[in-house]
């Protein structure tokens, strides 16, 4: 039974649906009332959720909104799935100070008229709840930080492939409309986006479409972590038209992630889920045996980071996501050194264990166990490691378990000049 709010009728659910719907559909929300005899108390929407199916319920949200039409309040989703309301009441964002910290999509911060805008024709669809529209022009997702006619006039300017900010100033990667008839700088041109593929006695015509195919490559800004980035990524184009997100110098392309994700589900506006900053296409990016895609640069930092405390430990040296070693071409440099210390531990470990019987009756090791059929693995998690400061080898310093109470310590402060072997 549910009892309504409006009257305190009690009803069954299913028998009051039917008997709302049974007499002439209502058409606006005043319509749906008790189906009790003698009673026209009119529903509150907590009781019309309760009695109607989804379908029923949203056309009851939708009823009053279609006789209103675009209103200040509401206004048609650009995807025509329903209706989108205001997120911010003009009324009460006045008297409130701007966001702080709050940067639009050029990422800069909010100037006055971009924070009226924003309050008056930012609307949210009902329906598909990430969906944020502009009221006037139905730009999706809403221009943050621009006026209708300012996002306008930014889409028209050439953006940084990186960072998204507005490339200005002279640079020798931008073809000038001028020197499209100049063979000779064409050619510099080329050269200056390091396009690896230039065709001997091409022509005039053949050169300009090589440079038009390739104009991504000059948008780039003045920013050094861009330039950078700009200097270590691929520079081919991909058969769809869009370059690949990978890195220079690698025999396979990564692809362009825009046009269909990778093997991992992972695409272009995926989060690299190293830095959880930036989006995979923000810089150059590596593809590991694993499957999974990570920014470069990233994948760098972890590696020069190293472990955290005391005790060698290898997390520094695992996939974020499936904590299998991380092993691509293109990093093969900067996991070397970290790869050849645990390839030592690892052959510490299993010595290690052979002198001490091999623990052949440890619970770990048995069918059924964390370690079972993997003696190695299991020598690793035994035994605690540490590195030398003098001689930079790695030597036995007791059981992980007895370091348990210690470890948490080491890794906010330890002296590594402390660390010496026996040897």
């Amino acid at each position: 039974l549910h009892v309504l709010s409006c009257c305190d009728h009690r009803l069954c659910a299913k028998c009051a649906g039917e008997g709302i719907l049974g007499r002439e559909r209502p058409q606006r929300q005043s319509d749906y009332v008790c189906p009790v005899a003698g009673c026209a108390s009119q529903l509150l929407q907590s009781d019309v959720k309760a009695l109607m199916s989804e379908e029923e319920y949203e056309r009851y949200l939708d009823c009053d909104l279609t006789e209103l039409g675009d209103t200040a309040s509401f206004f048609r989703c650009p995807t025509g799935c329903g209706w989108g309301g205001l997120l911010d009441d003009p009324s009460t964002s006045a008297k409130k100070p701007q966001r702080n910290g709050e940067l639009g999509i050029d990422n800069k911060p909010l100037t006055a008229e971009a924070v009226r805008h924003r309050d008056r024709y930012r609307f949210r669809c009902r329906r598909c709840p990430d969906t944020e529209f502009c009221a006037v022009c139905s730009a999706t997702p809403y221009h943050l930080g621009f006026t209708c006619e300012g996002f306008k006039a930014h889409m028209a300017k050439r953006k940084c492939r990186f960072c998204g900010s507005e490339v200005t100033g002279e640079s020798p990667l931008i073809l000038k409309e001028e020197s499209r008839g100049n063979k000779k700088h064409l050619h510099k041109v080329l050269h200056a986006r390091c396009v690896e593929t230039i065709p001997k006695g091409a022509s005039l015509q053949e050169l300009l479409d090589l440079a038009q195919r390739t104009d991504e490559l000059a948008s780039v800004c003045r920013q050094e972590e861009c330039a950078n980035h700009a200097a270590a990524a691929c520079t081919r184009v991909m058969p769809c038209g869009h370059l690949c997100l990978g890195t220079r110098g690698e025999e396979a392309c990564l692809g362009c992630l825009k046009c269909s994700p990778s093997d991992s589900g992972q695409d272009a506006d995926s989060f690299c889920n190293v830095c959880w900053v930036s989006s995979l296409s923000e810089a150059p990016c590596v593809r590991l045996t694993c499957g999974h895609v990570f920014h470069k640069h990233c994948l760098e930092k972890q590696v020069k980071t190293g472990y955290p405390g005391a005790r060698v430990t290898f997390g520094f040296l695992e996939c974020p996501l499936c904590k299998r070693h991380l092993d691509a071409p293109a990093i093969a440099d900067a996991v070397a050194e970290g790869a050849a210390l645990y390839k030592s531990v690892r052959v510490k470990a299993e010595q290690r264990l052979a002198l001490e019987g091999g623990h052949k009756d440890a619970r770990e090791l048995q069918p059924g166990g964390t370690y079972h059929g993997r003696p190695v693995d299991y020598a690793m998690h035994k035994f605690a490691y540490y590195l030398c400061s003098r001689c930079k080898a790695p030597y036995f310093g007791g059981y992980r378990s007895c370091d348990a109470n210690a470890e948490e310590e080491a890794r906010h402060a330890f002296d590594a000049s402390e660390l010496v072997c026996g040897g």
